[in-house]
């Protein structure tokens, strides 16, 4: 699958690494209509690409309690049939995640996709829980240890920093951050490791602050829980990082498919629910 950009809109992306929120806004406008996508190129390939997500609760599945994360939302994303494996663990920390296996079938997962001849992608997001118990420094080493591993068994590494919580201040109208320091760790590794990022923390923020309160809450898996997502949150921020893979990855896009109706609501802050 390829997506088609006009050579214009690509040149206004160069500037996606320094830009503010919201001249990254004013690419994404012109970009998203002028995505083509033909049905005979998305069919062409779509398996020679997989995706292993590795994360905590904000990336996991929704299942259980206390859990709800974008993961699922990005796998409804793509082609039909493009393997898309969700490790991500609730309460997960950069350390639990190794320690209790999961790190390990995350491994495995990946290393089957590359046997299989497929091109994989292993997303990498945490800081949640990190925040509660480590540095973000220590958070930041076990990142790098993560990108050798992924490496090591073929697959390439994609960085993602924490989806943001909606925990809005007294004035409703900016957030409560307590995440950037980790967010700001992941970043560090990204540029030490030359890895691919994308920058979840910033992007979610600037949505949910542009939605407001009362849309934003309309997301969350309970009514009190800021921090996990439902169904609907999860297609936002699933597609969110679908879009935002679009762009880093391009001209390797792989089996993303273009949902323009769904981002343009999202590059635009407006509420999809």
């Amino acid at each position: 699958m390829r997506w088609t950009i006009a050579s214009s809109v690509l040149f206004s992306l160069l500037t996606l690494a320094t830009a503010t929120p919201e001249d990254d806004l004013t690419a994404w406008q012109e970009l998203l209509p002028q995505i083509v996508l033909t049905e005979s190129q998305w069919q062409s390939g779509n398996l020679n690409t997989s995706y292993v997500l590795a994360g905590d609760s904000t990336t996991a599945n929704g299942t259980v309690p206390n859990s709800g994360g974008w993961g699922n939302g990005f796998c409804a994303s793509l082609a039909s049939g493009t393997p898309c494996i969700n490790r991500a663990k609730n309460g997960a920390t950069t350390t639990s995640f190794r320690d209790g296996g999961y790190w390990n079938l995350t491994l495995e997962s990946a290393k089957s996709e590359v046997e299989n001849g497929r091109k994989t992608w292993v997303t990498i997001q945490f800081g949640h829980n990190d925040m509660k118990v480590m540095t973000a420094e220590a958070m930041g080493a076990n990142l790098e240890t993560f990108v050798d591993e992924v490496r090591a068994v073929g697959a390439e590494p994609i960085l993602i920093t924490s989806l943001t919580r909606r925990n809005f201040n007294a004035d409703n109208t900016t957030l409560n951050d307590t995440l950037e320091p980790w967010a700001n760790a992941t970043i560090a590794v990204s540029q030490g490791k030359e890895t691919h990022l994308l920058d979840l923390h910033k992007w979610s923020m600037w949505y949910v602050e542009k939605i407001g309160p009362d849309a934003a809450h309309r997301l969350n898996r309970l009514p009190d829980d800021n921090t996990h997502l439902n169904e609907n949150g999860t297609a936002v921020f699933g597609r969110m990082v679908a879009d935002l893979m679009a762009l880093d990855l391009q001209p390797e896009i792989g089996p993303i498919t273009p949902d323009v109706e769904k981002s343009l609501f999202i590059w635009t802050g407006e509420p999809l629910y």
